[in-house]
């Protein structure tokens, strides 16, 4: 439930329901991206993959920014900010895509959930908050709730992929690392200049990355047509992912969408039991439990501290 106040009035219920739905959309083509990016991952580099994500983001990108901004698109003052945020989300989104490569993408979704206690770890570092004992005491449970996804005693968990772990617990760091800098950038930056100095850097820098190490594109034929449609959505997808989620948040606040996020989990779910015959286990469910418990009670708490201030 949003709580309204003198400074923040109360949506109208369409606009929150809309904003929820926006929301959801922006999700709902993450997780589809993110089955498709595993189901071909093991016929084409994950380099590859990233180049195209990044390459055909930027048409619509490129369209948005001249129709807003006109010769100013790429105009940008806080250049160390965005030079930071760049770098955590070039971290973050690799780091996402080996995750799913690499480990079952319900326990790479989860994984993500633990985005809301990294925050409370990084809050005095950049945000120069002071976190109580409480919220200390959440991010300890928080990551006791990894013990239980992992397993390492159980006959289908205690293989998992060492590469895939890591960059499953990387992929929220640099994801919260990202949003910190995203909000300094939005105090003085249009997020259509921000968004494409992003991905053009991205495009460059995959691009290097590929000539570099020979990874190569697929073959144009009949054969790969697949491979080529996931290539082509990959990043006409990500544009619409980066619309819907700008959407909704202007249709309602951050704090009414909060529980909108955590739809990716069942998604997760259903994608890995349909498509990828993958086994949702006890501890995994009782580790799921305790990582998005956690993550919900330090943001109520967050929420009560502003309300209160």
């Amino acid at each position: 439930m949003y709580i309204a106040s003198p400074d923040n009035p109360k949506p109208q219920p369409t606009r929150l329901l809309g904003g929820a739905l926006a929301l959801f959309a922006e999700i709902a083509i993450s997780m589809g991206l993110a089955a498709l990016v595993k189901q071909i991952s093991t016929d084409i580099s994950l380099i590859t993959i990233l180049f195209c994500r990044y390459l055909f983001c930027l048409p619509l990108l490129l369209w948005l920014g001249w129709y807003q901004r006109g010769a100013a698109l790429f105009k940008i003052h806080q250049k160390s900010v965005l030079t930071v945020r760049i770098l955590a989300g070039l971290a973050g989104l690799s780091s996402w895509f080996i995750a799913i490569s690499y480990l079952p993408i319900s326990l790479a979704t989860v994984l993500g959930a633990l985005l809301t206690i990294f925050i409370t770890l990084l809050a005095p570092f950049f945000l120069k908050e002071v976190v109580g004992r409480r919220r200390i005491i959440a991010v300890i449970i928080g990551f006791s709730g990894v013990l239980f996804l992992i397993n390492p005693f159980s006959e289908q968990t205690g293989n998992l992929s060492l590469i895939g772990l890591t960059a499953g617990l990387a992929m929220p760091f640099f994801a919260v690392l990202m949003f910190i800098f995203l909000r300094r950038l939005g105090r003085t930056e249009a997020a259509i200049s921000t968004t494409l100095w992003y991905n053009c850097v991205g495009t460059i820098l995959f691009a290097a990355i590929m000539l570099a190490s020979g990874a190569q594109f697929p073959s144009l034929n009949a054969e790969n047509s697949f491979v080529w449609l996931v290539l082509l959505f990959a990043g006409v997808g990500s544009s619409f992912q980066q619309f819907f989620m700008a959407w909704s948040h202007e249709l309602a606040p951050a704090s009414a969408l909060a529980p909108v996020h955590y739809s990716s989990v069942p998604l997760s779910f259903f994608i890995g039991i349909a498509f990828f015959d993958e086994k949702i286990t006890v501890s995994f469910i009782l580790g799921t439990g305790i990582i998005i418990g956690s993550a919900w009670y330090i943001f109520q708490r967050e929420r009560a501290r502003k309300i209160a201030r």
